[in-house]
């Protein structure tokens, strides 16, 4: 395989090493990952490697086999011809300075540093085609009751339309107890709560904003109380860029614990360890698990 594939595929490889894989390592994840909205800031990443390396094999192969939302997102971004622009600011390199693993693993960094980019710091061709805090806005008015019939008189507005398809695609609003609806006469529009002052879209915190799934984080928490081995997720979380893993990990070290953990168990089906409800054969969902911090 030439170079530039194997590093193309030791990147990916290790991207969805925890999605993917977990459970030929002796671990295991809930499969609604796959259900979940994308995740801007790792569609972000992806589309970055892509810009650099100039390859979407391996991502057209996840979006399609896996059926990772990630990767969904960024071949179809790249499909319309979505580029980043900053890419003098970012480098793909080898990083040898870990904490928890020994092995290089491949980064999209910082040029002339080994930080590894959030994807928030990426700028593409495709930021500006409509108007961000409008398209908030909406999703905000759809999450607290408004029906996606009263826009289709503008569904050639960019941000109704943009709004729309992310809702369809499962983008929720997570602050919603922040905002309150407020009708005036015939008019009818989101006010910030105890207020009449209409929202700012910056306020407005999506699903898909964050690193990780929900689900995935809940689903780990409830492996490591049940025996998984933490020490394993530290080092996915450092290899593989896993946010999910690192988002578990940090809950963990900050005393969060799984409050129905009675409810679980850890047991082997068909070859995979996997997380089941008691007495039950069928992998959970992490979103049936409680948290301390809920």
């Amino acid at each position: 395989m030439p170079k530039e594939n194997r590093t193309t595929a030791n990147l990916k490889a290790a991207f969805l090493l925890s999605a993917l894989t977990f459970s030929s390592s002796g671990q295991a994840q809930s499969r609604d990952w796959q259900s979940v909205v994308y995740r801007e800031p790792q569609v972000r990443y992806l589309l970055t490697d892509m810009t650099l390396s100039g390859r979407t094999e391996l991502y057209e192969k996840y979006a399609v086999e896996e059926m990772d939302p990630d990767s969904r997102e960024a071949i179809r971004l790249w499909g319309a011809g979505v580029r980043v622009i900053n890419t003098n600011e970012f480098e793909r390199r080898w990083i040898t300075n870990g904490v928890h693993t020994t092995k290089p693993y491949l980064r999209i960094v910082l040029r002339g540093s080994n930080r590894t980019i959030t994807g928030d710091e990426v700028l593409l061709t495709s930021d500006g085609h409509f108007r961000q805090s409008e398209m908030r806005c909406i999703l905000a008015e759809l999450s607290l009751g408004q029906p996606i019939s009263s826009y289709v008189s503008r569904k050639d507005d960019l941000a109704v339309a943009e709004a729309l398809r992310r809702w369809t695609v499962g983008a929720r609003v997570l602050n919603t107890n922040w905002f309150q609806v407020h009708e005036e006469g015939s008019k009818r529009y989101v006010v910030y709560r105890g207020t009449a002052t209409a929202i700012d879209g910056a306020h407005i915190k999506l699903n898909s904003d964050l690193a990780y799934p929900e689900t995935n984080v809940r689903y780990f928490l409830a492996d490591i109380s049940l025996g998984g081995s933490i020490e394993f997720y530290r080092r996915v979380a450092e290899e593989a860029h896993e946010m999910g893993c690192l988002e578990a990990v940090t809950r963990w070290d900050n005393g969060i614990r799984v409050t129905n953990l009675e409810q679980f168990e850890r047991k082997r089906l068909k070859g995979k360890v996997v997380i089941t409800r008691r007495d039950a054969e069928t992998r959970i969902s992490g979103m049936e698990v409680g948290l301390s911090s809920d």
